[in-house]
């Protein structure tokens, strides 16, 4: 489905690759959208269905679905309602945000979170500011007062997810808010190179191979520019991902570790309690009871 498409349906401009509504129409069947898709529910319930499983929708829940995945809502009560921002590739692709913002650790985890009374009155208020100018057909900085706005919302509900695990994440945001400007610096390539890779690759080795640098000399610019080891940004990454997988996924910690792909469970276990001082399953069960 493009966005387009989806503006045609819920008889709303197209033009600016964002669309701000509320209770808005979805198709009947299944459908794979061209657009990324942030849904708060303030009221009533509903079904969301996402690569083939069921979420719950119910009053102060955050859902996201993102372009290319399969989704199917339905089961809709009469008094289900919704605040929805739609981005279109376009403006996707302008916003630059780092994945610890967005919450991706988490989100790849899970379509549908419960949050806090103050989160979400938090994005009502942003909600209700983007749609205000998207209003201003004349303002001739309306692109850059949306994008200024979508980034406060994105970093704030980065922000809240990671805060949620009760990891201290502010040195991930520091760099990268550093680091986004200059897209080609070597600081930049390797902090995106393990956002992208960490989970799975947690050895410095590969990402001087990926960057054609030497190890130690790619480890000492690290240092140099940022104040940290490589290899501390790497587990830091590396630990976010596991704690969000623990946090909100339904996977065993068994699963977990074999998808990080370490080379046992006991050497997950052991990296978990290096990083956070707990075992997997003590913070799964802590993370669980809240």
């Amino acid at each position: 489905m493009k966005f387009s498409d989806f503006c045609t349906l819920n008889g709303c401009p197209s033009e600016n690759n964002i669309a701000i509504l509320q209770n808005c129409e979805w198709p009947e069947e299944p459908f794979i959208p061209e657009f990324n898709v942030v849904m708060y529910s303030h009221g009533g319930e509903a079904l969301l269905n996402v690569e083939g499983r069921d979420y719950s929708l119910s009053r102060k829940c955050m859902s996201v679905f993102k372009s290319g995945q399969k989704v199917h809502i339905r089961k809709m009560s009469s008094s289900f309602r919704t605040n929805v921002l739609v981005i279109g590739g376009d403006i996707g692709q302008e916003l630059s945000v780092s994945s610890v913002f967005l919450g991706l650790f988490i989100l790849d985890e899970t379509p549908v979170i419960r949050v806090t009374s103050e989160y979400a009155e938090a994005s009502t208020l942003f909600f209700g500011a983007m749609e205000r100018v998207l209003r201003f057909t004349s303002n001739p900085y309306k692109n850059e007062c949306i994008l200024s706005l979508l980034r406060a919302f994105f970093y704030s509900t980065g922000y809240y997810l990671n805060k949620a695990l009760r990891f201290d994440c502010s040195d991930l945001y520091r760099l990268s808010v550093e680091h986004q400007q200059d897209k080609a610096s070597l600081i930049t390539r390797f902090i995106n190179l393990v956002e992208a890779n960490a989970q799975k690759n947690r050895r410095m080795s590969f990402y001087s191979a990926q960057l054609g640098y030497n190890p130690k000399y790619l480890s000492s610019v690290v240092k140099k520019e940022t104040g940290l080891s490589g290899q501390d940004l790497i587990d830091q990454y590396a630990i976010l991902s596991a704690m969000a997988k623990l946090s909100y996924s339904h996977k065993s910690i068994k699963e977990i570790s074999n998808e990080m792909e370490f080379p046992s469970q006991s050497d997950f276990g052991k990296f978990f309690k290096r990083m956070t001082g707990q075992s997997p399953l003590s913070y799964k069960k802590q993370r669980r009871s809240r």
